[in-house]
């Protein structure tokens, strides 16, 4: 899988699969490093983390869960 951008909130975020083509996507959020896989129902989810609001957090995950095609 290749990195991809998503548009949240008409700000643009670069989307990272780690180790190639993991489930696991590394977003850079405020300028900190926030992991993101999926959670025990199967959905995309952030990491916990302080970085941004959780709404932010949640909105992203969509993107990537729909970019993605997960």
């Amino acid at each position: 899988m290749r990195a991809f951008t998503v548009v949240y909130n008409e700000d643009r975020y670069m989307v990272k699969p780690l180790n190639g083509h993991s489930p696991r996507f590394l977003v850079k959020v405020n300028g900190q490093d926030v992991v993101f896989e999926h959670d025990m129902d199967g959905h995309i989810r952030a990491e916990a983390t302080k970085v941004a609001s959780m709404s932010l957090l949640l909105g992203l995950a969509d993107k990537i869960e729909e970019n993605a095609g997960m």
